[in-house]
């Protein structure tokens, strides 16, 4: 079995690249929502008595840092639609690859890592499928009786 060093480091390092692309957004979104909450407990931390909070708390500065805390861990329909694009798009270049193969000559080396790009989007794909019916049937879309986008720790009440 004759096998070029190259088509073992190309796809390798193509699939590396993507693995390290998604590690580092996964970092950046902990590290910010780590920072976010530490800025909320020092923020917090800072009001001597349960008055002068309650105070801030109820006016409208009070609510628009509820609202940035509360924005720390993307909601639902955000992380549906992330996957379902990142699905699209490796999807989208498993096709181009398997296209690739089979048109042009030569290319026939991009079989497998069109397949496996192909299969990755399609989980993805099927994964935010099943996670939307799920989050359906489970009624924590912001159905019926709830304001879309409204904070699941605050009284609706009192907005």
């Amino acid at each position: 079995m004759d096998v070029e060093l190259e088509a073992i480091l190309i796809p390798l390092t193509f699939f590396l690249l993507i693995g390290f692309v998604v590690r580092q957004t996964r970092l950046r979104a902990e590290h910010e929502t780590q920072r976010r909450f530490e800025l909320g407990v020092r923020t917090l931390e800072r009001f001597g008595d349960p008055e002068a909070l309650e105070k801030f708390l109820g006016g409208v500065a009070g609510q628009e840092f509820l609202r940035l805390l509360d924005q720390g861990e993307p909601p639902l329909q955000r992380r549906l639609l992330r996957s379902v694009q990142g699905g699209i798009a490796l999807s989208g270049l498993g096709v181009a690859f398997l296209v690739l193969a089979a048109a042009l000559e030569g290319y026939g080396d991009m079989l497998i890592p069109g397949t496996l790009l192909l299969c990755l989007g399609g989980a993805l794909l099927l994964g935010a499928a099943v996670a939307y019916k799920l989050a359906q049937r489970w009624e924590i879309l912001g159905g019926r009786g709830r304001v879309p986008g409204a904070s699941p720790y605050r009284d609706p009440a009192s907005s």
